[in-house]
């Protein structure tokens, strides 16, 4: 790999590298999240049909809560993450579930090489702000080559929706609500996510998209913060490497 190439096994913000976060990562979390409601509500939300029939990707699975889930409908599923130490939590909850029809692989956006047939369904939850915009794009050009023509791409994460002018009161209003919600070590990682990493603004991903021969199918947000996107591969890209 060429030397200029973005380092995506480095950790910005809180690092999941570590054994210690990805120990606590699904009691910290589970504090404002329901892992179960979130896929059901996903699923709803792309109104996919005979989904025993499709394959999936889940790219930044971390500890593999959706992966898991999803490998109870599709046909096959890809549990793809950085760190060791995510992963390894993600398996010990496979083992206790006995599934043969997920695989978990050590690879993330800019390195991931899918050997097998295009999916139906790729999804990438509250990871991709791991990458700066260049890589952003980059990554969604990768992405492009993964899914079936007329598949589906469904990002989840924190892309900002409000007048950059008012960054700073519609940030620190989000915060203290965050904090009302879920505590306040949340808080504090609300606040690195904030510093340390990459969210972008709704514009910026829209125009990255196109660019990489997606159509935003759909794009609901409740707070200006946490979006979803619901996508359709239409087209094939030229890619770099």
């Amino acid at each position: 790999m060429s030397n200029w190439i973005y380092d995506e096994y480095k950790h910005c913000g809180v690092d999941y590298s570590s054994v210690g976060n990805a120990d606590n990562y699904d009691n910290r979390h589970t504090a404002f999240r329901d892992y179960k409601k979130e896929f059901y509500d996903m699923l709803e939300f792309l109104g996919l049909k005979d989904i025993g029939k499709l394959s999936m990707i889940d790219l930044g699975c971390g500890t593999g809560a959706s992966t898991i889930i999803a490998a109870e409908h599709f046909k096959h599923v890809y549990g793809v993450d950085v760190s060791d130490a995510m992963l390894l939590q993600a398996k010990n909850k496979v083992c206790n579930k006995t599934k043969n029809n997920i695989e978990f692989i050590k690879a993330g956006f800019l390195t991931y090489e899918h050997k097998d047939e295009p999916v139906d369904l790729l999804i990438t939850k509250a990871a991709f702000h791991h990458l700066p915009d260049f890589w952003k794009q980059i990554a969604l050009l990768r992405m492009n080559k993964m899914i079936k023509a007329g598949g589906s791409l469904y990002i989840f994460d924190i892309v900002f929706h409000f007048n950059p002018c008012e960054y700073k009161e519609k940030i620190s209003e989000w915060i203290s609500d965050f904090e009302k919600n879920a505590g306040a070590e949340l808080r504090k990682e609300v606040e690195i996510h904030i510093r340390d990493e990459y969210s972008t603004f709704g514009w910026i991903l829209d125009g990255m998209l196109e660019r990489a021969g997606f159509s935003i199918k759909k794009c609901r947000s409740g707070d200006e913060f946490i979006t979803e996107y619901h996508c359709i591969k239409e087209k094939e890209v030229g890619f770099l490497f």
